[in-house]
């Protein structure tokens, strides 16, 4: 993905000069121009010269110097960093983690039932030790069933079937 600002509308109402949009790859010389950051909310297809690519800074990553030594067998809660540009959505998110080596593999809840992904160590920080008291009460929580609702499926006794359409043979 690409952002590129529009330099010529080429006569098009769609297109506003001056505007930035996202440019997705659409052959060798046309984008799919989207103003959000979704290739399948396209506006249309037009040609590459209508347009000037910007390069946007992106921070560098962080060094892998300051990652603290982390218990494999335990559970952190660590607030996200940095990432590659095509994980940029899940930046300054909160997440649970379970190191591996120099990576950890995080999870979006506590209870590690939705899988996130493995990231290096490095690109979170503020790591958190959860405590298994509370992990422990998160499943507890998990595991009460709500009780089952009883449905009687008698017909009374004056039931007649109505009709909304009277059909005439």
């Amino acid at each position: 993905m690409l952002q590129g600002i529009c330099v010529d509308t080429a006569a098009t109402t769609v297109l506003e000069k001056d505007r930035k949009y996202f440019l997705f790859p659409g052959g060798p010389n046309h984008y799919y121009v989207s103003k959000f950051p979704n290739a399948n909310a396209h506006t249309g297809c037009f040609r590459k010269s209508l347009f000037q690519i910007v390069q946007e800074d992106w921070p560098p990553e962080p060094s892998a110097d300051n990652v603290p030594v982390l218990d494999s067998s335990k559970i952190y809660e660590a607030k996200l960093i940095w990432t590659t540009r095509g994980y940029q959505a899940k930046l300054g998110g909160t997440y649970y983690l379970r190191p591996s080596g120099t990576h950890a593999y995080f999870w979006y809840d506590k209870e590690l039932k939705r899988p996130g992904g493995c990231f290096p160590l490095h690109w979170f920080t503020e790591f958190r030790e959860v405590n298994a008291e509370e992990t422990e009460t998160n499943e507890a929580v998990l595991e009460t069933k709500a009780p089952e609702c009883e449905i009687k499926e008698e017909t009374p006794k004056n039931f007649e079937q109505m009709s909304i359409f009277d059909f005439v043979e």
